[in-house]
């Protein structure tokens, strides 16, 4: 669970981010340039109260590892 940190409040979470005017979204890479490894795909929380969006991601074990 995430907590909003201006209203201390329950975020939603689950969404995504996309680029407009593409179905592609974005990730996040271990290192620079075409062939770097992807990691993760960034998740969205937003607030319902105040509109503050977070990223997050859920597998940090990826990180860890690295």
């Amino acid at each position: 669970m995430r907590k909003c940190y201006r209203c201390n409040i329950k975020m939603a979470e689950g969404f995504d981010l996309k680029v407009e005017g593409g179905a592609y979204g974005i990730k996040i890479s271990d290192g620079t340039g075409v062939f770097a490894k992807r990691i993760e795909k960034p998740k969205v929380a937003i607030c319902p109260k105040c509109g503050e969006i977070s990223l997050y991601i859920e597998n940090v074990d990826r990180i860890n590892k690295q």
